[in-house]
Order: structure tokens, then C-alpha cells, then sequence
């Protein structure tokens, strides 16, 4: 496709904006709903609009040990990663330390690739994390004050990246050759069918019929659960775990500054120290990154 051709130069800068602010976005719509609902329209409404590309170019449906591989990453990357999200903010966490924890993603991913291989990672790797969740632990303790869900809200923040990077480890080493496209459509459709009926038995059906609702609603499911979750795959299979790393080193600071503008975040000076220690670790994280980590797929 032509489009997606010239397009490929700005995929990490498109995919660092729709994943950016896809924090905020999901900060607004939790105004009007609930994490669980918030789930089921964002899963429901990805899969209805990847229906319609998957019939049309007639795309190639996977067998059953594939779909069931898929559905496995998909408990990571879509359930496991923004349920916990969702849900974390929600008890009060900030759209901006989610957005900070994903500068740990990288590293994550570099220590789930390890034990999975069976392998101890460097003190490097272990430092570099350990510094960054220092300077989070910092933010979190100063927002803490008044709020007392903030502290569980900001541990799934953490547990959602490291859902993320596991889902992202496994997407890359099981090399199923599924049209991204239909890996998502089949993801989307398990995690369809296991949130609507959570939603409904923990919650109920619960929204506010509000234009901001369906606004944040629309960019969740199009631009980043299509959009987003795309580039991602299209980036980790093509080996550019290296650009990944780098883009997802400044998620924090675009992200804070989308919270601020759309989620009326406005970040506490006395939190500031925080989140220099917090940038520490993830450039270092970034330059073991990118020492550790293909910037191509291999030939």
C-alpha cells in the first residue's frame, strides 16, 4: 500500500503520540465510566473496526494453534496491560507516573527475554530499573498525601509495563506469521469476550452518554489500540526493539505534558527531583537498550 509506504519514515513519531496520549485519553474517560467498562467498549470497539479490513482484503483467518498462541500474548499485551491501567487509575493513580513507567518497559523487556532464556541478567540491567523505580517511588510518595488509593493504583501501573513488555517478548519469539491485522482482530476478539462479561457481573453497564466520553472513546479504540497497537507489532516483528526502547524513553515527558492539557494534570513542583531520578534510569535503560537490543531484523 502506497500510503503506508511514505508513511513508514513517521511510524515511531505517530506511534509516540497515539501511545503517549493514550494515558490521558484514558484518564478522561474514566470521568464516565468504569475500568471494567472502559475495557469491554475500548475491546468491542477495536474488534468491530478491524472487521470490516479483515473481510475486505480477505486476509488469511489463523488456524487454532495459532489463534490460541495469539490469545495467550493477548493476555498480556491488551488485558494484562490496560486493565491494570485502567484500574489503577481509577483508585487514583495519575495519567503521567502510568505514562513514567512505561520508560521502564525497555529494560523489562530485556530481563523477561533473559529468564525466559534461562539466563541471569547483568547488575547493569537490575540497577538502571532499580534507579527508575526509585525516582517513581519519590512521585508517588509526594502525591500520595490525601489520596490514598494512589500507592495500589501506581503498582498496577508498574504490573501493566511488565505485562506489556512479557506480551512483547512473546509476540517476537513465536514468529507465527499472522498479518498483524488479523493477530490483533483475534486478540481483540478474546479479550472481547472475556471483559464484557466481567464488566457486567463486577459493574454493570455504566457510562455517561457525554461527547467527551465517546471522544476519549474513539481515540482508545482508533488510535491507539489500532493505530498504536500496529506500530508496535509491525516495529517489534521487523526487529526495531532498539527504536521501541527509544520511543518509549519519552512517553513520560509527552505524555505529562497531554495529561496537563487534557486531563488538567498539573505536576507538583516538590515532585520534580522524582522525576529526574526517574529519567536517569531510563536513559541508562535506554543506552543498555540499545547495546542489547537488534535496531533491524536480521537478514
Amino acid at each position: 500500500m502506497p500510503l503506508l509506504a511514505t508513511l513508514k519514515p513517521f511510524y515511531p513519531l505517530i506511534f509516540l503520540l497515539v501511545w503517549s496520549a493514550g494515558y490521558a485519553m484514558a484518564k478522561l474517560a474514566l470521568v464516565y465510566t468504569q475500568p471494567l467498562n472502559l475495557l469491554a467498549f475500548r475491546f468491542v470497539g477495536a474488534f468491530l473496526a478491524l472487521t470490516p479490513l479483515v473481510i475486505l482484503w480477505r486476509l488469511p483467518i489463523p488456524n487454532f494453534r495459532k489463534s490460541y498462541a495469539l490469545i495467550g500474548t493477548g493476555l498480556f499485551l491488551h488485558i494484562g496491560h490496560f486493565g491494570s491501567i485502567y484500574v489503577g487509575m481509577k483508585l487514583g493513580a495519575s495519567a503521567s507516573i502510568m505514562a513514567l513507567f512505561a520508560a521502564s518497559q525497555p529494560v523489562l523487556v530485556i530481563i523477561a527475554s533473559a529468564l525466559l532464556a534461562r539466563k541471569i541478567p547483568a547488575w547493569n540491567i537490575w540497577a538502571s530499573l532499580t534507579l527508575g523505580l526509585l525516582g517513581a517511588a519519590l512521585i508517588v510518595g509526594v502525591n500520595m498525601q490525601g489520596n490514598e488509593g494512589y500507592l495500589l493504583g501506581a503498582i498496577l501501573g508498574f504490573t501493566a509495563v511488565v505485562a506489556l513488555s512479557i506480551g512483547q517478548v512473546i509476540e517476537k519469539q513465536r514468529k507465527l506469521g499472522v498479518h498483524p491485522i488479523v493477530a490483533t482482530w483475534v486478540q481483540y476478539a478474546f479479550a472481547s469476550a472475556i471483559s464484557i462479561p466481567f464488566a457486567l457481573a463486577f459493574e454493570g453497564l455504566i457510562f455517561e452518554n457525554a461527547l467527551p466520553f465517546w471522544g476519549a472513546i474513539s481515540f482508545l479504540v482508533f488510535g491507539n489500540s489500532i493505530v498504536g497497537i500496529l506500530l508496535m507489532f509491525t516495529m517489534v516483528r521487523q526487529g526495531s526493539m532498539a527504536k521501541v526502547a527509544s520511543i518509549m524513553f519519552m512517553v513520560p515527558g509527552v505524555g505529562a505534558l497531554i495529561a496537563w492539557l487534557v486531563a488538567d494534570e498539573v505536576p507538583k513542583l516538590i515532585a520534580i527531583p522524582g522525576f529526574i531520578l526517574a529519567m536517569l534510569g531510563a536513559l541508562w535503560t535506554n543506552r543498555i537498550a540499545h547495546k542489547s537490543m537488534p535496531t533491524r531484523a536480521p537478514q
